[in-house]
């Protein structure tokens, strides 16, 4: 256990190792590492610590960060459909954030209190002590930094006291963290994992960009217009949304990234790797059959209008980077085999195949997963092109 004067001294060291320059470069998991190590070796019995740091997804939450002095440092990411459960409502973590100043739960002996669902969990752990602190930001938003023991006696008031004169620097730390990552997942959502991480980077700047090798996809609704003008304005954006699910799901998965969505269009790239063109064109082509089969998966439904699309694969070298007016960027990709892409898929339809590919992109692919349809003309394109399906097409 700690003495009054030890834990002063403890919480001065602490303060000024999470202030150096190398640890705020640490990651918040880096950190909680270097911040149960520290603890650890002062004498505090410290077991576990967990806070968290919310985000702009719009499907995710929380980023919640657990450190174990056995196990190590756990990251899970917390769905906002978590905000209106029981568990979440009923915890301690759902009071500090709505306001009490600290909760403390003795998890053993004729003071324990049990009455929340983690502290049964942490009781049944082995854990005799759990208390949990508000760290407040600057903008007013509040979030928490909880720490357990598993000591017979609990937490020494010292102990809680470091606490406590550690929450000011906590609130500062995670508060970072939080900014950062709410700015980076809210990128990664508008602009793709890829895009994000360039733009963060410093690759902002208008008329800048890199050559890259690259499988590109386009992808187009059949349809949209009729339904459009048939259908509620809630009813097409319930569908858009279905639909685009359905196909950009799979892009991800298969090593390609959505750039935009156009209308009732999908422009994604597949970006050539050190395995080769032929593997980026075989994932883009994977990735367009996933979504056929997705788009069929949701046609059986019937909740929806029946969709169709059309898919366009093409590969070669286009602009990736930032174009626009002075005030407004777009991150995107640039070039004569982004607009040739467009004219193949519209073919489509025509030739009813919901995949086409151009003549590159199939020569890039096994010979046998493709087949050809004839040479056609694309609109814009000087010399006719002999164009390709999925050879079971």
């Amino acid at each position: 256990m700690t003495s009054v004067p030890e834990w002063t001294a403890i919480a001065v060291q602490i303060t000024r190792w999470a202030l150096e320059p190398a640890t705020r470069s640490l990651g918040l998991a880096e950190a909680l590492d270097g911040l149960g190590a520290r603890l650890l070796a002062a004498g505090v019995p410290v077991r576990r610590m967990r806070t968290s740091v919310t985000t702009k997804h719009p499907e995710l939450f929380v980023r919640a960060v657990m450190w174990h002095a056995e196990r190590g440092t756990n990251v899970r990411d917390g769905k906002r459909d978590l905000l209106v459960t029981a568990v979440y409502l009923g915890s301690p973590v759902a009071r500090v954030r709505a306001g009490e100043p600290r909760i403390r739960c003795r998890l053993t002996g004729p003071d324990a209190d049990l009455s929340y669902a983690i502290c049964e969990e942490l009781a049944a752990e082995g854990l005799t002590d759990y208390v949990v602190y508000p760290l407040i930001f600057g903008t007013g938003e509040r979030t928490y930094f909880s720490f357990a023991t598993d000591a017979a006696d609990g937490f020494s008031e010292a102990d809680l006291s470091l606490f406590a004169a550690l929450l000011p620097v906590l609130s500062v730390r995670v508060e970072v963290e939080s900014i950062n990552y709410a700015l980076s997942s809210l990128l990664e959502v508008y602009l793709g994992h890829n895009a994000a991480s360039r733009v963060l980077a410093g690759s902002f700047m208008r008329g800048t960009g890199q050559p890259i090798h690259a499988a590109i996809w386009f992808c187009d609704m059949r349809g949209f217009t009729t339904m459009a003008d048939r259908l509620p304005a809630t009813e097409v954006v319930k569908t858009l949304d279905r639909f685009f699910e359905s196909v950009a799901g799979p892009i991800g998965p298969h090593g390609g990234e959505v750039l935009k969505f156009i209308g009732d269009a999908v422009l994604a790239i597949f970006p050539v790797l050190a395995d080769g063109v032929g593997a980026a064109c075989g994932r883009a082509l994977s990735a367009a059959k996933a979504a056929v089969d997705g788009i069929s998966l949701l046609n059986s439904g019937g909740d929806i209008p029946p969709i169709d699309l059309g898919i366009g694969l093409h590969v070669g070298e286009v602009m990736y980077g930032n174009i626009g007016a002075r005030d407004r960027l777009d991150f995107t990709v640039i070039g004569a085999v982004v607009n040739e892409v467009c004219r193949v898929e519209s073919l489509c339809r025509a030739l009813a195949s919901p995949i086409l590919m151009t003549a590159a992109f199939a020569a890039a692919c096994d010979r046998d997963r493709v087949r050809s349809r004839g040479i056609h003309e694309l609109k814009g394109v000087a010399a006719p092109q002999e164009i390709y399906a999925p050879a079971e097409d």
